[in-house]
């Protein structure tokens, strides 16, 4: 089957057909509003000035909102400012990037070439994490899937050559490994998975490992353990935002599980918690009834990757980029040795025989691909795609609105917005976003209720009526009264 897809020409219409295969299912995501969070994702990487949020990526410690989202943010809203589709066309460019690493990912595991394909297929577009094509407020999973790939491949392919990485390589991998952490918190496992790696491929590590390829791992670890400092205990550190809370305990255990595997086995309609356990035999008698090195260290990675989610509430679909990539591997390990098995027994019937045993093993891995396209376009035909009008169309609606009318203000004013229909931070958000000026200071009425004489000496007062923007005292505007609607 190496023939297949040995040569360079047909290397690359692989890569073709990848992409191709990418585009055709994800290209909906361009259609996409914002999601509601964005407004403030935006907000907390622009307010900070230029020196502080780029000291931010250094300092892991004291626990700074995933600085790597201003990296993705901060250019597409000073380039493109509102418009929704370069953000997206971003996001995608950056998970089909994550596809030819997941190529490289697998084929550093010992994988051929069409074992590590076949997983890239799978990573191309997957159902169960269907926001990841549509909804930028994932874009720090992407991130974090990423430049946790990109670090491990690093690592990996001069690992693989048996030799220990210079200190130019370490500085490179400790910045990828420093992006990946600054994406999101997902990135705390990979000094783990490397120690498995280490362990499964290189062997046991012996008393001198510390000074040779533990040497690495070590400083990881260490920049692990400020990060998760940053965490836990900075000021106004995630691990106290009620969303974040971990809580040790079975069934939240037992939820997590049932909901990743529904997810990761597109069963949102069939799945039975009952599998759950049924899964892990098998999976992990598939990994350890043999001496096969790529089945035990996927194990162990699909095991330890979802660790920093797996005791939070309600996480699940896009949250498992990074578990799904060892998923895909072992998924196309297996199927490709059952496709094997299938092919040497059909090859020998009288009605296959005339094909030949690689003819009749393409047939039956053409028919597994079709099965699983069908099914990830049953699943967004029938969930993904009615959802996406409806993504952040209250803020999308705001957005347009405040986009025609064109407020200008003064620097230094004080706005006042004395209703408005999201009824969150988000207005406030939004206003500041568009007078991009740090030194407006502007405040909701309807949030926090404001004294009339507050009020009065407002620079700026704004009002919604009708959910329509209207201006109460004069500003240099386009318009003075306008509406927008989301379709």
């Amino acid at each position: 089957m190496y023939s297949l897809i040995g040569p360079r020409w047909r290397k690359l219409s692989l890569a073709v057909s990848l992409a191709a295969y990418f585009t055709y299912f994800s290209w909906y995501g361009l259609t996409a509003h914002f999601a509601p969070d964005e407004p403030m994702n935006m907000y907390f990487y622009w307010h900070p000035r230029p020196l502080q949020f780029w000291l931010s990526h250094l300092t892991v410690w004291r626990g700074v909102y995933r600085p790597m989202g201003g990296v993705f943010y901060l250019p597409l809203f000073y380039a493109f400012g509102w418009n929704p589709v370069p953000y997206h066309a971003a996001l995608l460019l950056l998970l089909l990037a994550g596809v030819f690493l997941v190529c490289r990912f697998a084929r550093l595991l010992g994988c051929g070439e069409l074992t590590a394909a076949l997983a890239a297929l799978i990573v191309c577009y997957h159902a169960g994490l269907s926001l990841l094509y549509y909804d930028t407020a994932f874009v720090y999973d992407a991130l974090c899937g990423f430049f946790y790939l990109a670090a491990f491949v690093f690592y990996v392919r001069i690992r693989a050559r048996d030799r220990l990485l210079s200190f130019r390589e370490t500085a490179v991998f400790l910045g990828l490994y420093l992006c990946c952490l600054n994406s999101k918190e997902m990135a705390v496992t990979l000094p783990a998975v490397l120690l498995v790696y280490e362990w499964i491929y290189r062997g046991p590590p012996r008393w001198t490992w510390l000074r040779g390829p533990g040497r690495v791992i070590v400083l990881a670890a260490a920049l692990n353990a400020a990060y998760i400092y940053g965490r836990v205990f900075a000021p106004n550190a995630l691990a106290g935002d009620p969303g974040y809370r971990v809580v040790f305990s079975r069934q939240r255990l037992a939820d997590f599980q049932n909901r990743t595997l529904r997810d990761l086995f597109l069963g949102w309609n069939s799945f039975d918690s009952h599998t759950v356990p049924i899964i892990w035999a098998a999976v992990t008698y598939l990994a350890w009834r043999r001496n096969r090195p790529a089945l035990r260290f996927c194990w162990f990675y699909i095991l330890l990757t979802p660790l920093p989610i797996e005791f939070l509430p309600g996480r699940g679909g896009a949250c498992l980029y990074i578990p799904l990539f060892g998923w895909a591997v072992f998924a196309s390990i297996v199927f490709r040795d059952v496709v094997r098995a299938a092919a040497a027994f059909g090859a020998r019937e009288p009605l296959l025989r005339p094909l030949g045993r690689s003819r009749v093993s393409a047939l039956l891995i053409a028919t597994g691909l079709f099965l699983w396209a069908r099914d990830n376009r049953r699943l967004e035909d029938s969930f993904v795609k009615p959802a996406i009008p409806q993504l952040g169309c209250e803020t999308w609606e705001v957005m347009q609105q405040l986009q025609s009318l064109g407020p200008r203000v003064e620097p230094g004013s004080r706005v006042v917005f004395l209703d408005d229909p999201l009824g969150t931070y988000d207005m406030a958000f939004l206003a500041e976003l568009w007078f991009r000026d740090r030194s407006v200071s502007v405040s909701l009425n309807r949030r926090e209720p404001l004294p009339p004489a507050e009020i009065a000496a407002a620079d700026h007062v704004f009002t919604f009526e009708d959910r329509k923007p209207r201006l109460q005292r004069p500003i240099t505007s386009s318009h003075s009264r306008i509406g927008n609607s989301c379709s």
